[in-house]
């Protein structure tokens, strides 16, 4: 606000030359009439053409006050604008009322200093803060939720931890009681000795157990869907849909674009959701006519318009933030590369290499 205050020292000029008109436009009309008034007595042309100057001088100036107060006007108009887009800047989910407020204390200040502002600007302005706030309390929710979904992510990650060590016990526990079910049948020539009974039932138990298990461990489902593309190695259009559990789901991106491609890939969408498997399936189901590889579906590559993959999400999961462009900047650089700049460039990578 400070910044907008000082600006009206920078305008002083202008709205001198705008007294300055007043005045003078003021204090010259008595004395035109007098002299209009001598001209017609003596009919003195020179006088005549000294009496036309000085209304021309007038209008002259009166041409530079209308011009300067438009200025001061745009001016000022244009300095309240980056005031309140500096105030938006600073919002958060719980400063709305106080933002509004130092915005209508400027409009406020605007008046006092003689430059008021329209109501349809007032209106337009206070608009724009409030679609501006609603923006930051949906990323601010949106960081909440991925925030959680990390939690729970670590969670599970825990549990599912938990679950591989018993699975690993119960495994063994069943490999100790087939072992021992076998020795016992050969030892006693009969299946159906009390010794090899209760072995079996234990045996039975051990593998319930282990089944249950193993479907617990299937039931962590919260992650990260991605939508990543690499137009240098697949072409437009191309991209490839899948989820991760890792709680830096980067890595996974990371990883896929590591040695198997000669490009990174690109971020289109990072999803995170307490049911990423659902939303996959979801995705690869109405997406499923575009598959690249008609003969392997796990590849999960599809050639589609990113807008048909943004619809799909938004109908199962609500409002997504997405990249429409890629930046592929690896690629980019590289058909934009001239010969020269390639040979520079493969000078400095080669003494590096060398060094390594």
């Amino acid at each position: 606000m400070m910044e907008f205050f000082a600006a009206f020292v920078i305008l002083s000029p202008i709205l001198s030359i705008c007294l300055f008109i007043a005045w003078y436009k003021a204090s010259n009309s008595a004395a035109k009439q007098r002299m209009r008034a001598d001209v017609s007595d003596r009919d003195n042309v020179d006088l005549r053409r000294k009496v036309a100057d000085m209304e021309y001088d007038v209008q002259a100036l009166e041409g530079l006050a209308k011009s300067s107060k438009a200025i001061t006007q745009e001016v000022a108009v244009r300095l309240l604008k980056d005031s309140v887009k500096h105030l938006s800047s600073k919002l958060t989910p719980q400063n709305f009322t106080t933002t509004k407020s130092k915005t209508l204390s400027l409009f406020e200040y605007c008046e006092k200093k003689g430059v008021p502002v329209e109501k349809t600007l007032q209106t337009e302005i206070l608009n724009e803060l409030k679609k501006d706030y609603e923006e930051v309390v949906r990323k601010d929710f949106a960081k909440q939720e991925q925030l959680r979904i990390r939690e729970k992510i670590r969670e599970e990650q825990r549990e599912e931890a938990e679950r591989f060590r018993e699975l690993d016990r119960l495994g063994k526990q069943e490999q100790t009681l087939e072992l021992a079910l076998q020795r016992a049948i050969n030892r006693l020539k009969d299946e159906h000795a009390e010794e090899v009974e209760r072995l079996r039932e234990q045996l039975r138990e051990a593998q319930e157990r282990l089944q249950r298990a193993k479907s617990q461990a299937e039931l962590t489902k919260a992650g990260y869907v991605y939508v990543i593309s690499n137009i240098g190695s697949f072409g437009e259009n191309v991209y490839k849909v899948g989820m991760t559990r890792r709680l830096e789901p980067m890595d996974r991106v990371r990883e896929l674009g590591d040695a198997s491609v000669p490009f990174p890939f690109d971020v289109h969408m990072m999803i995170s959701c307490e049911d990423a498997p659902a939303l996959e399936n979801a995705l690869h189901k109405e997406i499923r006519h575009a598959q690249v590889n008609k003969v392997n579906p796990r590849k999960e590559f599809f050639r589609v318009e990113l807008n048909e993959i943004v619809r799909i999400v938004q109908k199962n999961q609500g409002r997504v933030d997405y990249v429409a462009e890629p930046e592929a900047l690896e690629y980019r650089n590289s058909i934009n590369m001239t010969k020269e700049d390639e040979e520079f460039v493969g000078a400095v990578m080669g003494e590096f290499d060398q060094e390594n």
